[in-house]
Protein backbone atom coordinates (compact mmCIF):
# COMPACT_ATOMS: atom_id res chain seq x y z
CA UNK A 1 0.00 0.00 0.00
CA UNK A 2 1.53 3.33 -1.03
CA UNK A 3 1.74 6.39 1.21
CA UNK A 4 -1.39 8.14 -0.07
CA UNK A 5 -3.52 5.04 0.47
CA UNK A 6 -2.14 4.71 4.00
CA UNK A 7 -2.99 8.38 4.53
CA UNK A 8 -6.43 7.81 3.00
CA UNK A 9 -7.20 4.94 5.37
CA UNK A 10 -5.62 6.43 8.48
CA UNK A 11 -5.62 10.22 8.36
CA UNK A 12 -8.62 11.26 6.26
CA UNK A 13 -11.15 9.71 8.66
CA UNK A 14 -9.45 11.82 11.37
CA UNK A 15 -9.90 14.91 9.19
CA UNK A 16 -13.58 14.01 8.81
CA UNK A 17 -13.89 13.74 12.59
CA UNK A 18 -12.31 17.19 13.06
CA UNK A 19 -14.62 18.82 10.49
CA UNK A 20 -17.69 17.18 12.07
CA UNK A 21 -16.66 18.26 15.55
CA UNK A 22 -16.13 21.89 14.53
CA UNK A 23 -19.06 22.35 12.14
CA UNK A 24 -21.56 19.84 13.61
CA UNK A 25 -22.22 18.80 9.99
CA UNK A 26 -22.17 15.27 8.59
CA UNK A 27 -18.88 14.30 6.91
CA UNK A 28 -18.24 11.29 4.69
CA UNK A 29 -14.98 9.97 3.24
CA UNK A 30 -15.69 8.39 -0.16
CA UNK A 31 -13.53 6.03 -2.22
CA UNK A 32 -13.01 6.40 -5.97
CA UNK A 33 -16.38 4.87 -6.84
CA UNK A 34 -18.35 7.04 -4.39
CA UNK A 35 -18.82 4.34 -1.76
CA UNK A 36 -18.68 5.62 1.83
CA UNK A 37 -15.42 4.49 3.44
CA UNK A 38 -15.73 6.35 6.75
CA UNK A 39 -18.24 8.82 8.16
CA UNK A 40 -19.19 11.08 11.05
CA UNK A 41 -22.99 11.33 10.81
CA UNK A 42 -25.54 12.93 13.14
CA UNK A 43 -28.52 13.09 10.76
CA UNK A 44 -30.06 9.75 9.81
CA UNK A 45 -31.79 10.27 6.46
CA UNK A 46 -35.38 8.91 6.50
CA UNK A 47 -35.88 5.74 4.47
CA UNK A 48 -38.61 7.40 2.38
CA UNK A 49 -35.93 9.64 0.82
CA UNK A 50 -34.55 6.85 -1.34
CA UNK A 51 -31.51 6.70 -3.64
CA UNK A 52 -29.51 9.22 -1.58
CA UNK A 53 -26.36 7.07 -1.97
CA UNK A 54 -26.42 7.78 -5.72
CA UNK A 55 -25.53 11.40 -4.91
CA UNK A 56 -22.08 10.33 -3.74
CA UNK A 57 -21.42 8.43 -6.98
CA UNK A 58 -22.32 11.56 -8.96
CA UNK A 59 -20.07 13.69 -6.74
CA UNK A 60 -17.04 11.36 -7.03
CA UNK A 61 -17.30 10.97 -10.80
CA UNK A 62 -17.48 14.72 -11.27
CA UNK A 63 -14.53 15.45 -8.98
CA UNK A 64 -12.38 12.87 -10.77
CA UNK A 65 -12.98 14.69 -14.06
CA UNK A 66 -11.98 18.14 -12.75
CA UNK A 67 -8.68 19.66 -11.57
CA UNK A 68 -7.58 18.94 -8.01
CA UNK A 69 -8.12 22.56 -6.89
CA UNK A 70 -11.90 22.43 -7.51
CA UNK A 71 -14.70 21.66 -5.12
CA UNK A 72 -18.31 20.72 -5.83
CA UNK A 73 -21.48 22.30 -4.51
CA UNK A 74 -24.20 19.82 -5.34
CA UNK A 75 -27.94 20.10 -4.61
CA UNK A 76 -30.14 17.04 -5.18
CA UNK A 77 -33.88 16.80 -5.92
CA UNK A 78 -34.70 16.90 -2.19
CA UNK A 79 -32.86 20.28 -1.96
CA UNK A 80 -30.10 18.72 0.16
CA UNK A 81 -26.78 20.48 -0.39
CA UNK A 82 -23.36 18.82 -0.35
CA UNK A 83 -19.85 20.29 -0.59
CA UNK A 84 -17.06 17.94 -1.64
CA UNK A 85 -13.42 18.01 -2.72
CA UNK A 86 -11.24 15.29 -4.22
CA UNK A 87 -8.36 13.54 -2.46
CA UNK A 88 -5.42 13.77 -4.85
CA UNK A 89 -1.73 12.88 -5.01
CA UNK A 90 0.41 13.57 -8.08
CA UNK A 91 -2.65 13.99 -10.30
CA UNK A 92 -4.04 10.63 -9.10
CA UNK A 93 -7.60 10.64 -7.72
CA UNK A 94 -8.12 8.44 -4.65
CA UNK A 95 -11.49 9.53 -3.29
CA UNK A 96 -13.20 12.56 -1.80
CA UNK A 97 -14.44 14.30 1.35
CA UNK A 98 -18.12 15.31 1.35
CA UNK A 99 -19.94 17.57 3.84
CA UNK A 100 -23.74 17.44 4.03
CA UNK A 101 -26.65 17.27 3.79
CA UNK A 102 -27.43 20.90 4.58
CA UNK A 103 -29.85 23.53 3.33
CA UNK A 104 -29.23 26.90 1.69
CA UNK A 105 -32.39 28.50 3.11
CA UNK A 106 -34.80 28.05 6.00
CA UNK A 107 -37.41 25.43 5.03
CA UNK A 108 -41.04 26.52 4.77
CA UNK A 109 -44.35 24.90 3.80
CA UNK A 110 -44.04 26.02 0.19
CA UNK A 111 -40.64 24.40 -0.40
CA UNK A 112 -41.71 21.32 1.55
CA UNK A 113 -44.85 20.89 -0.53
CA UNK A 114 -42.85 21.26 -3.73
CA UNK A 115 -40.27 18.68 -2.63
CA UNK A 116 -42.95 16.16 -1.67
CA UNK A 117 -44.85 16.64 -4.92
CA UNK A 118 -41.83 16.61 -7.25
CA UNK A 119 -40.45 13.46 -5.63
CA UNK A 120 -43.86 11.78 -5.27
CA UNK A 121 -43.50 11.41 -1.50
CA UNK A 122 -46.55 10.35 0.55
CA UNK A 123 -48.34 13.26 2.22
CA UNK A 124 -48.64 11.17 5.39
CA UNK A 125 -44.86 11.61 5.85
CA UNK A 126 -45.07 15.42 5.77
CA UNK A 127 -44.72 15.99 9.53
CA UNK A 128 -41.84 13.53 9.95
CA UNK A 129 -39.99 14.96 6.95
CA UNK A 130 -40.53 18.53 8.17
CA UNK A 131 -38.87 17.65 11.48
CA UNK A 132 -35.91 16.10 9.61
CA UNK A 133 -35.48 19.14 7.37
CA UNK A 134 -35.60 21.43 10.40
CA UNK A 135 -32.78 19.45 12.00
CA UNK A 136 -30.42 20.18 9.10
CA UNK A 137 -28.00 23.12 9.26
CA UNK A 138 -28.63 26.13 7.01
CA UNK A 139 -25.51 27.72 5.55
CA UNK A 140 -24.99 30.91 3.57
CA UNK A 141 -23.20 31.32 0.24
CA UNK A 142 -20.10 32.69 2.03
CA UNK A 143 -20.04 29.72 4.40
CA UNK A 144 -20.38 27.37 1.44
CA UNK A 145 -17.37 28.94 -0.30
CA UNK A 146 -15.32 28.87 2.89
CA UNK A 147 -16.07 25.19 3.46
CA UNK A 148 -15.19 24.39 -0.15
CA UNK A 149 -11.87 26.21 0.18
CA UNK A 150 -11.14 24.39 3.43
CA UNK A 151 -11.85 20.97 1.90
CA UNK A 152 -9.58 21.65 -1.09
CA UNK A 153 -6.73 22.64 1.21
CA UNK A 154 -7.22 19.70 3.57
CA UNK A 155 -7.49 17.08 0.85
CA UNK A 156 -4.48 18.23 -1.21
CA UNK A 157 -1.92 18.61 1.54
CA UNK A 158 -0.30 15.86 3.50
CA UNK A 159 -1.79 15.93 7.00
CA UNK A 160 0.56 16.58 9.92
CA UNK A 161 0.09 15.61 13.54
CA UNK A 162 -1.15 18.49 15.70
CA UNK A 163 0.02 19.04 19.28
CA UNK A 164 -1.50 21.30 21.89
CA UNK A 165 0.40 24.13 23.64
CA UNK A 166 -1.00 24.67 27.12
CA UNK A 167 -1.13 28.25 28.45
CA UNK A 168 -2.08 29.29 31.95
CA UNK A 169 -5.13 31.58 31.98
CA UNK A 170 -4.72 35.16 33.14
CA UNK A 171 -6.33 35.69 36.51
CA UNK A 172 -8.60 38.68 37.11
CA UNK A 173 -9.43 40.16 40.52
CA UNK A 174 -12.16 38.23 42.31
CA UNK A 175 -14.33 41.33 42.68
CA UNK A 176 -14.29 41.97 38.92
CA UNK A 177 -15.26 38.39 38.07
CA UNK A 178 -18.07 38.37 40.66
CA UNK A 179 -19.54 41.62 39.32
CA UNK A 180 -19.60 40.40 35.69
CA UNK A 181 -20.98 37.00 36.67
CA UNK A 182 -23.79 38.50 38.76
CA UNK A 183 -24.82 40.84 35.92
CA UNK A 184 -24.71 38.02 33.36
CA UNK A 185 -26.67 35.61 35.55
CA UNK A 186 -29.36 38.20 36.27
CA UNK A 187 -29.81 38.93 32.55
CA UNK A 188 -30.01 35.23 31.66
CA UNK A 189 -32.46 34.45 34.47
CA UNK A 190 -34.74 37.36 33.50
CA UNK A 191 -34.78 36.28 29.86
CA UNK A 192 -35.56 32.64 30.57
CA UNK A 193 -38.19 33.53 33.15
CA UNK A 194 -39.81 35.80 30.55
CA UNK A 195 -39.70 33.02 27.95
CA UNK A 196 -41.32 30.54 30.35
CA UNK A 197 -44.18 32.97 31.08
CA UNK A 198 -44.63 33.64 27.35
CA UNK A 199 -44.73 29.92 26.48
CA UNK A 200 -47.18 29.18 29.27
CA UNK A 201 -49.62 31.94 28.28
CA UNK A 202 -49.50 31.11 24.56
CA UNK A 203 -49.99 27.39 25.28
CA UNK A 204 -53.26 28.37 26.99
CA UNK A 205 -54.23 30.80 24.23
CA UNK A 206 -54.51 33.58 26.86
CA UNK A 207 -54.54 36.67 24.64
CA UNK A 208 -55.85 38.91 27.42
CA UNK A 209 -52.87 38.23 29.72
CA UNK A 210 -50.47 38.57 26.79
CA UNK A 211 -51.90 41.99 25.88
CA UNK A 212 -51.35 43.15 29.46
CA UNK A 213 -47.71 42.00 29.35
CA UNK A 214 -47.12 43.71 26.00
CA UNK A 215 -48.38 47.00 27.42
CA UNK A 216 -45.52 46.98 29.93
CA UNK A 217 -42.79 45.29 27.91
CA UNK A 218 -42.11 44.44 24.28
CA UNK A 219 -41.53 40.64 24.18
CA UNK A 220 -38.89 41.15 21.47
CA UNK A 221 -36.61 42.70 24.10
CA UNK A 222 -36.31 39.22 25.60
CA UNK A 223 -34.27 38.26 22.55
CA UNK A 224 -32.69 41.43 21.14
CA UNK A 225 -29.80 41.32 23.58
CA UNK A 226 -28.67 38.12 21.90
CA UNK A 227 -27.58 40.13 18.88
CA UNK A 228 -25.31 43.18 18.80
CA UNK A 229 -27.22 46.44 18.31
CA UNK A 230 -30.80 46.55 17.08
CA UNK A 231 -30.77 46.71 13.27
CA UNK A 232 -33.52 45.15 11.18
CA UNK A 233 -31.59 41.87 11.06
CA UNK A 234 -31.61 41.67 14.84
CA UNK A 235 -35.36 42.36 14.87
CA UNK A 236 -35.94 39.61 12.29
CA UNK A 237 -33.84 37.18 14.30
CA UNK A 238 -35.84 38.08 17.40
CA UNK A 239 -39.11 37.43 15.57
CA UNK A 240 -37.76 34.06 14.41
CA UNK A 241 -36.93 33.20 18.03
CA UNK A 242 -40.46 34.24 19.02
CA UNK A 243 -41.87 32.05 16.25
CA UNK A 244 -39.89 29.11 17.60
CA UNK A 245 -41.11 29.71 21.16
CA UNK A 246 -44.67 29.90 19.88
CA UNK A 247 -44.19 26.55 18.15
CA UNK A 248 -43.04 25.04 21.44
CA UNK A 249 -46.02 26.62 23.20
CA UNK A 250 -48.46 25.30 20.59
CA UNK A 251 -47.11 21.76 20.94
CA UNK A 252 -47.36 22.10 24.71
CA UNK A 253 -50.94 23.32 24.20
CA UNK A 254 -51.85 20.11 22.37
CA UNK A 255 -51.93 21.32 18.75
CA UNK A 256 -51.16 18.73 16.08
CA UNK A 257 -47.81 19.23 14.24
CA UNK A 258 -49.61 19.74 10.91
CA UNK A 259 -51.09 23.05 12.05
CA UNK A 260 -47.90 24.12 13.82
CA UNK A 261 -45.94 23.39 10.65
CA UNK A 262 -48.34 25.45 8.52
CA UNK A 263 -48.38 28.58 10.67
CA UNK A 264 -44.69 28.43 11.56
CA UNK A 265 -43.65 28.12 7.92
CA UNK A 266 -45.90 31.01 6.96
CA UNK A 267 -44.34 33.30 9.55
CA UNK A 268 -40.80 32.25 8.59
CA UNK A 269 -41.51 33.72 5.15
CA UNK A 270 -43.33 36.84 6.40
CA UNK A 271 -40.59 37.66 8.92
CA UNK A 272 -38.00 37.83 6.14
CA UNK A 273 -40.10 40.55 4.47
CA UNK A 274 -40.01 42.82 7.53
CA UNK A 275 -38.17 46.03 6.63
CA UNK A 276 -38.96 48.41 9.50
CA UNK A 277 -39.46 48.50 13.26
CA UNK A 278 -43.11 49.43 12.71
CA UNK A 279 -43.62 46.27 10.65
CA UNK A 280 -41.94 44.23 13.38
CA UNK A 281 -44.50 45.47 15.96
CA UNK A 282 -47.36 44.49 13.65
CA UNK A 283 -45.77 41.12 12.97
CA UNK A 284 -45.27 40.51 16.70
CA UNK A 285 -48.99 40.99 17.40
CA UNK A 286 -49.99 38.87 14.39
CA UNK A 287 -47.74 35.97 15.44
CA UNK A 288 -49.03 35.86 19.02
CA UNK A 289 -52.70 36.31 18.01
CA UNK A 290 -52.65 33.59 15.33
CA UNK A 291 -50.91 31.05 17.56
CA UNK A 292 -53.43 31.74 20.35
CA UNK A 293 -56.35 31.37 17.93
CA UNK A 294 -54.89 28.13 16.58
CA UNK A 295 -54.65 26.73 20.11
CA UNK A 296 -58.29 27.64 20.81
CA UNK A 297 -59.36 25.93 17.57
CA UNK A 298 -57.11 22.88 17.26
CA UNK A 299 -55.78 21.97 20.70
CA UNK A 300 -56.11 18.28 21.61
CA UNK A 301 -54.82 18.84 25.13
CA UNK A 302 -58.21 18.01 26.65
CA UNK A 303 -58.95 15.11 24.32
CA UNK A 304 -59.11 11.57 25.65
CA UNK A 305 -56.47 9.00 24.75
CA UNK A 306 -58.83 7.36 22.23
CA UNK A 307 -59.58 10.59 20.35
CA UNK A 308 -55.90 11.59 20.29
CA UNK A 309 -55.02 8.21 18.76
CA UNK A 310 -57.74 8.67 16.14
CA UNK A 311 -56.49 12.16 15.27
CA UNK A 312 -52.92 10.89 14.88
CA UNK A 313 -54.07 8.07 12.60
CA UNK A 314 -56.07 10.48 10.46
CA UNK A 315 -53.04 12.75 10.03
CA UNK A 316 -50.79 9.83 9.08
CA UNK A 317 -53.14 8.48 6.39
CA UNK A 318 -54.88 11.69 5.35
CA UNK A 319 -54.28 11.11 1.64
CA UNK A 320 -55.89 7.64 1.83
CA UNK A 321 -59.62 6.80 1.76
CA UNK A 322 -60.67 6.87 5.44
CA UNK A 323 -63.78 5.63 7.21
CA UNK A 324 -64.89 5.57 10.83
CA UNK A 325 -64.75 1.77 10.86
CA UNK A 326 -61.21 1.63 9.45
CA UNK A 327 -59.91 4.16 12.00
CA UNK A 328 -61.65 2.34 14.88
CA UNK A 329 -60.14 -0.98 13.79
CA UNK A 330 -56.67 0.54 13.41
CA UNK A 331 -56.65 1.98 16.94
CA UNK A 332 -58.46 -1.07 18.34
CA UNK A 333 -61.59 0.57 19.69
CA UNK A 334 -65.32 0.09 19.14
CA UNK A 335 -66.51 2.30 16.25
CA UNK A 336 -69.68 3.38 18.08
CA UNK A 337 -67.65 4.44 21.12
CA UNK A 338 -65.16 6.29 18.93
CA UNK A 339 -67.92 8.09 17.04
CA UNK A 340 -69.57 9.25 20.25
CA UNK A 341 -66.38 10.41 21.99
CA UNK A 342 -65.04 12.07 18.84
CA UNK A 343 -68.21 14.14 18.45
CA UNK A 344 -68.28 15.04 22.15
CA UNK A 345 -64.68 16.22 22.24
CA UNK A 346 -64.06 17.78 18.81
CA UNK A 347 -67.63 19.03 18.15
CA UNK A 348 -67.31 17.34 14.74
CA UNK A 349 -67.94 13.83 13.52
CA UNK A 350 -65.00 11.87 12.09
CA UNK A 351 -65.76 12.64 8.44
CA UNK A 352 -66.16 16.37 9.13
CA UNK A 353 -62.80 16.36 10.91
CA UNK A 354 -61.13 14.55 8.00
CA UNK A 355 -62.56 17.15 5.61
CA UNK A 356 -61.18 19.97 7.78
CA UNK A 357 -57.72 18.41 7.82
CA UNK A 358 -57.74 17.90 4.06
CA UNK A 359 -58.80 21.50 3.49
CA UNK A 360 -55.93 22.70 5.73
CA UNK A 361 -53.50 20.69 3.60
CA UNK A 362 -55.10 22.01 0.43
CA UNK A 363 -54.48 25.58 1.58
CA UNK A 364 -50.73 24.87 1.63
CA UNK A 365 -50.75 23.81 -2.02
CA UNK A 366 -53.27 26.37 -3.29
CA UNK A 367 -51.33 29.20 -1.65
CA UNK A 368 -48.31 28.42 -3.82
CA UNK A 369 -50.27 28.85 -7.07
CA UNK A 370 -48.28 26.06 -8.72
CA UNK A 371 -50.96 23.38 -8.96
CA UNK A 372 -54.44 23.29 -10.43
CA UNK A 373 -57.43 22.95 -8.13
CA UNK A 374 -58.08 19.43 -9.44
CA UNK A 375 -54.47 18.40 -8.81
CA UNK A 376 -54.66 19.70 -5.24
CA UNK A 377 -57.94 17.86 -4.65
CA UNK A 378 -56.33 14.51 -5.51
CA UNK A 379 -53.13 15.32 -3.59
CA UNK A 380 -55.02 15.81 -0.31
CA UNK A 381 -57.30 12.78 -0.59
CA UNK A 382 -60.41 13.88 -2.54
CA UNK A 383 -61.23 11.81 -5.64
CA UNK A 384 -63.67 14.37 -7.08
CA UNK A 385 -62.69 17.97 -7.83
CA UNK A 386 -66.23 19.33 -7.64
CA UNK A 387 -66.86 17.65 -4.28
CA UNK A 388 -63.58 19.07 -3.01
CA UNK A 389 -64.66 22.59 -4.09
CA UNK A 390 -67.99 22.25 -2.25
CA UNK A 391 -66.32 21.04 0.96
CA UNK A 392 -63.67 23.75 0.71
CA UNK A 393 -66.28 26.50 0.45
CA UNK A 394 -68.36 25.02 3.26
CA UNK A 395 -65.37 25.11 5.63
CA UNK A 396 -63.65 28.34 4.54
CA UNK A 397 -66.58 30.35 3.09
CA UNK A 398 -64.44 30.75 -0.04
CA UNK A 399 -64.14 28.77 -3.22
CA UNK A 400 -60.65 27.41 -3.97
CA UNK A 401 -60.30 30.06 -6.70
CA UNK A 402 -61.21 32.86 -4.28
CA UNK A 403 -58.71 31.52 -1.75
CA UNK A 404 -55.95 31.53 -4.38
CA UNK A 405 -56.74 35.17 -5.27
CA UNK A 406 -56.68 36.18 -1.58
CA UNK A 407 -53.22 34.58 -1.23
CA UNK A 408 -51.99 36.46 -4.30
CA UNK A 409 -53.19 39.77 -2.84
CA UNK A 410 -51.41 39.13 0.50
CA UNK A 411 -48.14 38.43 -1.30
CA UNK A 412 -48.20 41.67 -3.34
Amino acid sequence: MNNILETFHNDFPKIGFVINTLTKMDVRILDQSGMVFAQQVSHEIPAVLHNISEDFTVISKSLENHPSNRFIYYVNSYEFGYIAAGIWDKQQFYGSIAIGPFLSSIPHEGSMSSIMTNNQLPIGQQTALWKFYESLPVISSKEKDALGDLLVRLSNYEPIQAHEIALQPKRYPTEYRTEILAESNTSIEERYEGEKILIDLISKGDKKALRMIMKDQDPLHLFLNRFPGQPIRAVKNSLLVLNTLCRIAAEKGGVHPLFIHHISGKFSLLIERVSSLHQSKTMLIQIINEYCEMIHTYSTRNYSFIVKKAVDYIQLYLDHPLTLEEIAEAIQVNSTLLSRKFKEETKMNVIEYIHCMRVENAKLYLGRGKYSITEVAFMVGFNDGNYFARIFKKITSQTPSQYIKSCEKRSE
